[in-house]
């Protein structure tokens, strides 16, 4: 044997090392990722699952199921592969979703398969905090869902020269009528102290909600609206207003209602709304009053 055919053996052996080397990375790199692609459905399903479920908490906690694993069966898991739990409050899901990820290069491995799991955690509380408000505040009480309430009473009503009627962001019709057709863009936290604005401010509340109804443009009703609509407005929930002129209240928490329109004439003039149950973008927190307006986020 000449040195060039000795040569040529080791180049022969040094290329098998360096496939087995290449086929190696390939495994690696294509199941990997087929692994990391798993990974990264199964967690957005398991996020939206439990986003979607936790909407229906606390009230349903067994359609809050049925809702989790429908998300997941959209998303491509099955049943089996997706375990849903309600906590004992019915304040919280957690939803597992499991796949098995066949390897292909891994295989001359001996390596099969692995099962790849992600698991989310969303919780529903009452909202803590809201941007928006609109300058009305109803004193605590239980709700009912469709049920009609006066947002702001009429002359005659009210306390002492309030009617429901709040300053926020400042004092004045300008101001207050401002607030009614945009919502005051700050603030406002359960425990906040805020004052009321005296008066029966007619000409103010009539135009200014007369403004948002007309900013609906879908015919939307209390029943079939859509979420952004311009009558479905966040009024601060007061602890009471039985106070005698311009005084400061406190926020105890929030509610949705469906703005319905102003009733009555000139000073007598007054604000009704449909309750509702709502989600809101916002702070929830577990030790805020719960009065219907809710968040839900993610926990884990």
């Amino acid at each position: 044997m000449n040195c060039w055919q000795g040569e040529k053996g080791n180049v022969m052996i040094i290329f098998a090392l360096a496939l087995t080397a290449l086929l190696g990375i390939g495994a690696i790199v294509v199941d990997v990722g087929l692994l990391y692609s798993a990974r990264v459905h199964l967690v957005n399903t398991a996020d939206a699952a439990a986003l979607a479920g936790a909407a229906l908490l606390p009230g349903d906690s067994e359609a809050a199921i049925v809702e989790a694993e429908n998300i997941a069966q959209q998303n491509g898991v099955g049943n089996n592969d997706c375990d849903v739990e309600i906590s004992e409050d019915n304040s919280t899901i957690t939803v597992v979703t499991n796949r098995q990820v066949n390897f292909s290069f891994a295989r001359i491995f001996g390596l099969t398969s692995q099962n790849v799991s992600a698991r989310a955690v969303a919780r529903v509380t009452a909202l803590s905090s809201a941007t928006g408000v609109i300058p009305f505040g109803i004193e605590r009480q239980d709700f009912i869902f469709g049920q009609m309430y006066h947002l702001k009473e009429g002359g005659g009503s009210g306390y002492d020269g309030n009617y429901g009627a709040l300053a926020l962001g400042g004092n004045g019709a300008t101001i207050y009528k401002y607030n009614i057709i945009n919502g005051y863009n700050g603030t406002v936290h359960v425990g906040d102290w805020v004052s009321t604005e005296t008066g029966n401010m007619s000409g103010p509340t009539e135009t200014g909600v007369e403004h948002r109804i007309h900013q609906c443009t879908n015919g939307c009703t209390y029943d079939n609206y859509e979420k952004n609509c311009s009558r479905v407005v966040t009024i601060p929930i007061i602890d009471s207003l039985a106070v005698n002129g311009r005084k400061d209240v406190q926020v105890v928490g929030f509610a949705s209602f469906f703005l319905e329109g102003v009733g009555g004439s000139g000073n007598e003039n007054y604000v009704e709304g449909r309750f509702l149950q709502e989600l809101a973008d916002g702070e929830g927190s577990g030790n805020a009053p719960d009065f219907g307006l809710r968040s839900v986020k993610l926990i884990e």
